[in-house]
């Protein structure tokens, strides 16, 4: 793998947790506003909403996760990218 390729694996990486995050917070918005068009817009099938409702959404612990990982593949990037 060419440096220029791994650089490009980063953003996608990075990319893929900063949507992840978005939806999850989306999510937990329309589940505290009970906006079961919203969830299914987001992607939710029936079951997975109903799943999320009986654990309470999204965990903030999660989203936080993602944000802390991001920071670091923001932090490591730029050294793969020369």
């Amino acid at each position: 793998m060419t440096d220029v390729t791994a650089g490009s694996v980063w953003q996608v990486d990075i990319a893929q947790l900063k949507l992840a995050n978005a939806t999850m917070r989306l999510a937990n918005q329309a589940l505290a506003s009970d906006d079961d068009a919203v969830l299914s817009a987001l992607g939710f099938s029936l079951a997975h909403i109903r799943e999320l409702r009986r654990k309470g959404g999204f965990r903030s612990s999660s989203i936080a996760q993602n944000t802390r990982t991001i920071n670091s593949l923001q932090i490591k990037e730029p050294a793969h990218a020369h």
